[in-house]
């Protein structure tokens, strides 16, 4: 596709469509200077053929070499037959096309796909001059008494094309950082999606497996359980399932650009353990809730909370997959000790052995886990303790806590588990 029409309005493509009527006049014009039809014919072609190549949206290796090996065909047939070579002009445009092509060439392809049509354009820029330098009328150029002239032509051509390259390997330096920029955002965005795909997702889940196995264990046990107690169980999976579907629009809209991102609904800590508890499917033990007074009330930066509300999420949402006779969950935050902008959140279950369950194990839930509580500035530590399991995130409680004080606290303070061993 030509670059004079891509992605451009027509206002845009009007106006470059006449610089590309200029450019071929110009080229046109000066293939005319030439003194005879064959030397007329092969320099509007061979700057015809550097300008289309300059129109395209790739610089295309192939077509690249091309209109090089065209342009050192004609100089070189310019040089060594002298009435073929024009008296005023080499061609100008053809020079600036070829110079920009280079260019983009170096830009847009590997080096060692660009290297020899690169190589032949240069080649084709140096032997440009010499359609017009060895002309009788301009003779005295190159002439020993000439003044200098060929010494300063010379000179000004090699350091034209030094420029070029020079000029082409930054560009494309530059294009690599810009490239590796979006590589990284791309992948920035993906884990973005994938967490959140797993906290709307996963806990909804959780929480059906949860009470169908609680179905199940009670119809096993050879009891039949009473159509109001039946109803119950079975009206919590329905709206667990109701939950879920609605997380997944939520999240499909937001993919989509139908709806915006949501911001944080909640400013304490309060707040986060009311909507966490809420979200406990029924039948489910409620959690016994510990804070810091200093914290309860307190408002929190953003990122703070929005990590503290996926750790106590998350690792609820694991003692429903992943453990069984659970009859004590303790949710403890508090202040560190020595340490005024952190807060501990930990959560811990008196958990039995892992049962098994529909839902794979070895996910992605801790490991999404500690990249979140990582990007708010904290770390995240989970594994087996005396009493069970705990998740343990330390965080800041102001936006100026410092990130290399808050990592040399953690080396040195006991975990719970490595956090190597507590992603399950």
């Amino acid at each position: 596709m030509l670059i004079v029409l891509a992605g451009l309005r027509w206002p845009q493509r009007v106006t470059n469509g006449g610089f590309v009527i200029l450019a071929t006049a110009l080229v046109v014009f000066e293939g005319l200077d030439a003194p005879v039809l064959p030397a007329r014919l092969g320099m509007i072609v061979s700057g015809l053929l550097a300008v289309a190549v300059l129109l395209l949206v790739e610089a295309r290796p192939a077509g690249v070499g091309v209109a090089a090996t065209v342009s050192i065909m004609v100089s070189v047939a310019c040089g060594l037959v002298p009435a073929l070579r024009p008296e005023h002009t080499f061609g100008l445009v053809e020079f600036g096309a070829l110079s920009f092509v280079v260019l983009r060439l170096v830009m847009q392809h590997r080096l060692r796909r660009a290297a020899v049509p690169a190589a032949l354009t240069i080649l084709a820029i140096g032997l440009l001059p010499i359609r017009a330098l060895l002309h009788p009328a301009n003779s005295w150029a190159i002439a020993p008494n000439g003044g200098g002239a060929a010494g300063l032509m010379v000179t000004m051509l090699t350091g034209w094309l030094v420029f070029l390259a020079v000029l082409g390997l930054y560009l494309r330096l530059l294009e690599r950082r810009r490239a590796d920029r979006d590589r990284l955002a791309r992948q920035a965005e993906r884990l973005d999606y994938a967490r959140d795909l797993h906290d709307y997702v996963a806990h909804h889940v959780a929480a059906i497996v949860a009470q169908t196995r609680a179905i199940r264990f009670v119809t096993g046990s050879g009891a039949t359980p009473s159509p109001g107690d039946l109803d119950t169980l079975l009206a919590g999976v329905e709206d667990a399932g109701a939950q879920a579907l609605v997380s997944m629009r939520t999240l499909v809209g937001v993919l989509r650009d139908d709806l915006p991102v949501a911001a944080p609904v909640h400013r304490t800590l309060d707040e986060m353990l009311t909507a966490v508890v809420a979200a406990l499917p029924s039948g489910c033990p409620a959690p016994m809730v510990s804070v810091d007074g200093a914290l309860a009330g307190r408002p929190l930066p953003a990122a703070t909370l929005d990590a503290a509300y996926h750790t106590v999420l998350e690792a609820l949402t694991n003692v429903l997959r992943h453990t069984s006779g659970t009859t004590r969950t303790e949710i403890r935050i508090r202040m560190v000790p020595d340490a005024s902008d952190l807060a501990e959140v930990s959560v811990r279950n008196d958990s039995g052995p892992a049962v098994s369950s529909p839902l794979p194990a070895g996910g992605f839930g801790l490991t999404g886990l500690s990249e979140r509580v990582q990007a708010a500035g904290g770390e995240l530590s989970a594994g087996p303790v005396a009493s069970g399991w705990q998740v343990t995130a330390v965080l800041p409680v102001t936006a100026r806590a410092s990130a290399g004080r808050l990592r040399s606290l953690i080396r040195h303070r006991p975990r719970a588990g490595t956090r190597g061993e507590g992603l399950r």
